[in-house]
């Protein structure tokens, strides 16, 4: 709370916002306020070394927050920092103000605006304030306020969580303090929404967090989130933050398969007995690499799938430019050929496959030679396709020459049907499932593969096509949108990892 001069709380003119601010009229408005999304790339922050300069002489306490306290605790920076941050108690506000404001600007950061403080303001709660010599100038450092009463700190989002105040910093050698790793972690964790860097901080940190550490982040942790948070299992040495992977790797738990984590969320090896195998994202190794090297490449396996009479959506090979075997100016001959057979309509793709991003949907050679360079420009092959109208796109997960999934991909506002740019996951009635499963497993038998998904076409006008092979059997965002089809993923997976490990 952000009270101003005595008329705040005494007379009426004064106005509350949703939060309970106190605002008076005829200061509020004579502050400089800024939106705060125009000012928050001018920052050139101090560096630690200034920091402990600056603060050499300050007597209350204070410590290095954010990013580079996990960097103080680790004794070395592990990824650039965007700003700085110094946690003090929010009883120290008036102290630090009339020590730091004949140099400074200290400016409120709330509600997405700053709002410059002055000497007669005073702040009630929780709080951060960017600081920064003048208006002309990009901003230095970020002061929180953090809520230390009597002797204690007290966690403002989950307030049972507290610590004795004075074990919140830990020093390094030259004596800068720093917020301690888990409560700095907490922080990080415990807000509405995660970052990557966050993520990446949590991976670099956590290794050398001991024991009581980690119990203590943990519990804290499991007393904001009584329901369930990604982290725990992390802290717990579970493995993955990922909902997917969790269901594989509980599957495989089931049948006394221990997964041992290389790379978090990326990387696993899965043991059982003697015999181990290595997991990388959702791949289990099941297929052969020639046949997987195959269906990486859109435009080989429609090849392979045309020679083996699987109706297919053909893609044709349209090589990077600057390759030295097929470039030049032949991928846009062959293109603008392979485009006028298809009836000018037609959708151009990185070769490799990508989720959806970098495809386009062509109609005239413009667009064409436009997709082509946008592709090209991320330094990938590119690959051709006739452009076929369906509401509907069929996923079907084939196991050992078997359908044993089916997902519904039903656009929504797009042309496309990845489930990942917006489409929405559906049921697949019995009647469909029975007249397209025997192509899923044909094409999944022309590539060799013992695991994958075929995605299939079903137009009115051509019938039903695979459009592509996937090797990698990727379902987290058809199980993200249908938490209930678990227990029809978990026996693949038991499934697939125990064929895995017959072939160890």
């Amino acid at each position: 709370m952000l009270l101003r001069g005595r008329a705040a709380e005494a007379d009426g003119r004064s106005l509350r916002n949703a939060r309970g601010i106190y605002y008076n009229r005829r200061i509020t408005s004579e502050r400089v306020k800024t939106d705060m999304t125009d000012a928050m790339y001018r920052w050139a922050p101090l560096g630690v070394e200034e920091i402990r300069r600056l603060f050499a002489d300050w007597r209350g306490a204070w410590g290095i927050a954010g990013g580079w306290a996990l960097d103080l605790h680790l004794g070395r920076q592990t990824r650039p920092h965007d700003d700085i941050d110094v946690l003090l108690p929010l009883a120290e506000y008036a102290s630090i103000y009339a020590w730091l404001a004949a140099d400074w600007e200290l400016h409120l950061a709330e509600n997405g605006r700053l709002t410059l403080l002055g000497a007669e303001d005073r702040l009630t709660e929780e709080t951060d304030i960017w600081v920064r010599r003048d208006a002309q100038s990009p901003w230095a450092f970020q002061l929180m306020l953090i809520d230390v009463v009597d002797g204690m700190w007290t966690y403002r989002r989950s307030r049972s969580v507290r610590r004795p105040a004075a074990e919140l910093f830990l020093r390094t050698e030259r004596g800068i303090p720093y917020l301690r790793p888990e409560i700095q972690l907490l922080y990080k964790g415990g807000s509405a929404s995660i970052r990557e860097k966050d993520r990446l901080d949590l991976d670099t940190v956590r290794p050398q967090l001991t024991a009581a550490e980690r119990a203590w982040l943990r519990d804290a942790l499991g007393t904001q989130f009584p329901q369930g948070h990604d982290w725990l299992g992390l802290l717990d040495g579970q493995g993955t933050t990922r909902p997917y992977l969790k269901l594989i790797q509980r599957s495989g738990e089931a049948e006394g398969v221990s997964f041992e984590t290389i790379t978090p969320d990326l990387t696993y090896r899965a043991r059982r007995g003697e015999a181990s195998f290595l997991m990388t994202d959702a791949e289990l190794g099941l297929n052969p690499s020639s046949a997987s090297a195959l269906a990486v490449s859109k435009s080989a396996a429609s090849d392979a799938l045309r020679a083996a009479g699987v109706p297919c959506v053909a893609h044709i090979y349209l090589p990077h430019p600057g390759h030295r075997f097929r470039g030049g100016e032949d991928a846009y001959m062959r293109a603008e050929a392979a485009f006028a057979r298809f009836g000018g309509d037609a959708v151009v793709k990185p070769d490799d496959g990508a989720q959806g991003r970098h495809v386009y949907r062509v109609r005239n050679k413009d667009e064409l030679r436009e997709a082509l360079r946008a592709v090209f420009a991320i330094e990938r092959h590119a690959a051709v396709s006739p452009y076929r109208e369906a509401e509907l796109e069929y996923r079907i997960v084939v196991l050992s020459g078997e359908a044993r999934v089916w997902v519904g991909k039903r656009r929504n506002g797009s042309w496309k049907h990845n489930l990942a740019e917006g489409a929405s996951s559906v049921e697949v009635p019995a009647n469909v499932r029975m007249r397209l499963s025997p192509l899923a497993v044909k094409a999944a038998a022309a590539l060799d593969m013992v695991f994958c998904s075929v995605d299939i076409l079903d137009s009115a006008l051509h019938g039903p096509l695979v459009i592509e092979i996937n090797h990698k059997v990727m379902l987290g965002d058809h199980y993200r949108q249908h938490p209930d089809s678990e227990g029809e993923l978990y026996a693949l997976y038991r499934d697939a990892i125990s064929l895995r490990f017959e072939r160890t």
